[in-house]
């Protein structure tokens, strides 16, 4: 309810920025045991993912009354759950061979990098 105001690019960005801070945070603290300190930057990162997904969402339905056509909404539902459940997969694939830890900093690096060139082009959109 606090960030209803926020169109879809501006909720992109935030949502970004949240998710690269959350995951250096939760890589940090699981690195660390701190159990703490990981559970707390979850919530970070949920926060981030929640404003990403609702700013994209609030672009895909712009588009999708510009255009006048309900399957583009579909769609995009399907993206989104392949882009969320598929690096999860294929983190709970590698882990046996490069570790738990190895494997999550890496997947960590990973989501930093996409969410940094997501809010690249969120920059760039606006």
């Amino acid at each position: 309810m606090l960030v209803r105001g926020l169109n879809g690019g501006a909720a992109s960005l935030s949502g970004c920025v949240l998710l690269v801070a959350g995951v250096a945070v939760s890589v940090t603290g699981f690195g660390g045991g701190h159990a703490l300190v990981f559970f707390a930057s979850a919530a970070i990162t949920g926060a981030g993912f929640g404003l990403c997904f609702m700013g994209s969402t609030s672009t895909v339905t712009a588009a999708t009354k510009a255009e006048g056509d309900a399957s583009i909404v579909s769609g995009f539902f399907a993206i989104a759950y392949i882009a969320v459940s598929m690096p999860i997969v294929v983190l709970g694939v590698v882990e046996p061979w490069l570790g738990l830890q190895a494997a999550f900093s890496w997947f960590g690096l990973l989501v930093a990098l996409f969410a940094l060139a997501a809010g690249a082009i969120a920059v760039r959109t606006r």
